[in-house]
């Protein structure tokens, strides 16, 4: 890993991990993950892999962080336009391109990819080419973006994942979420500002885009929400204990491709992913035999919804597992190209016409 990476800043590894997720959301077909720069006097800060129609494709990249002007910009791309490393031009990657910076930098053949989904990619392997797509806001550059925020990201999953929740008093909306009821007043204003949400003239809330809210929430919630969730990790000593464990008996739902697995019976899991009212303890490690791992295949995070819930999936089934809309987060926040296409099925099963 280069020095470079090794001393970058959060800021950095959030607009890394949110432009990897963007990019997955946009294409809807490919995936991409950050992996480590190519040495400790690179010019790259990480490298991106992309996996697209099954061709491996990694890319330097230097981000920017800070916002500038065209003119800076276009000056410092301009120095960067020559640099390659391992015979790969160095990507821009940063937290907006707007059309018009997009155009200028496609016309000086300059690789870019942005936290909106906006991509552009020339190489022999592929070419990919998005542009238009609407800035994410900014937590950190304004006060106002309250739904982009940890506590704003609940609220919106519980307006995603309750039906006619979005149209109850704020009081309501503040019960079934677990914020706080002047954060709701905040995000609700937010949401309605931004178009994520749109009032009646009887005073019924609605999603007017569905997609795009699905598509911000799943952006941003593997950086902005899930990093604050994180328990302690565990490994299995047997690989299919989750089958038929009982995790009613614990309080506990599994998401990811453990989620996946047991309803689409189309994907074969190695991680599994669980969600819990807080650590695993003594007896629950015990009957499914798993040991303490800081990088081990069992992830376990805190449950952040209220109980009970609407999870939402067209089954009779009773298999403990989150809402679809969480799973398909965590599938698409995944990186795993195997994991995408279930994602994709996944949502047009139980996600697409949920608010219709």
């Amino acid at each position: 890993m280069s020095s470079r990476i090794g001393a970058s800043s959060i800021t950095e590894q959030q607009i890394l991990a949110g432009a990897c997720a963007a990019f997955q959301i946009s294409t809807r077909i490919y995936t991409a993950r950050t992996v480590s720069a190519s040495g400790s006097d690179s010019e790259a800060d990480a490298v991106i892999r992309f996996d697209i129609d099954g061709k491996k494709l990694s890319m330097p990249v230097r981000v920017e962080s800070r916002a500038s002007s065209i003119g800076t910009l276009l000056a410092s791309s301009n120095r960067l336009k020559s640099v390659r490393v391992d015979g790969r031009p160095l990507m821009m990657v940063r937290p907006y391109v707007d059309p018009g910076m997009a155009a200028q930098l496609i016309e000086l053949g300059i690789p870019f990819l942005d936290v909106a989904g906006n991509v552009f990619i020339r190489e022999p392997e592929a070419t990919i080419m998005i542009v238009g797509r609407p800035r994410v806001p900014s937590a950190a550059a304004t006060s106002t973006a309250r739904s982009t925020t940890g506590k704003g990201l609940q609220v919106m999953f519980a307006l995603a994942t309750q039906q006619g929740l979005a149209s109850e008093p704020y009081r309501k909306i503040a019960e079934m979420s677990g914020a706080a009821l002047s954060t709701v007043n905040q995000v609700i204003d937010d949401l309605l500002a931004r178009g994520l949400l749109a009032a009646r003239k009887n005073g019924q809330r609605i999603f007017p885009d569905w997609q795009k809210y699905v598509d911000e929430w799943v952006s941003l919630y593997p950086t902005r929400l899930k990093p604050k969730l994180t328990l302690p990790g565990y490994s299995a000593t047997s690989p299919d204990w989750w089958r038929t464990f009982d995790f009613s008996r614990f309080d506990t739902r599994l998401s990811g491709e453990a989620a996946a697995d047991l309803v689409t019976q189309e994907l074969k899991a190695v991680r599994v992913t669980i969600y819990a009212h807080r650590n695993l303890g003594a007896e629950f490690l015990k009957a499914a035999r798993l040991r303490p791992s800081a990088d081990g295949d069992v992830e376990v995070l805190a449950s952040f919804w209220r109980e009970p819930v609407d999870y939402g999936w067209d089954t009779s089934t009773t298999l403990p597992v989150v809402h679809p809309l969480l799973v398909y987060a965590d599938l698409i926040a995944s990186g795993d190209s195997r994991n995408l296409s279930i994602a994709k099925g996944i949502y047009e099963r139980y996600i697409e016409n949920f608010h219709a």
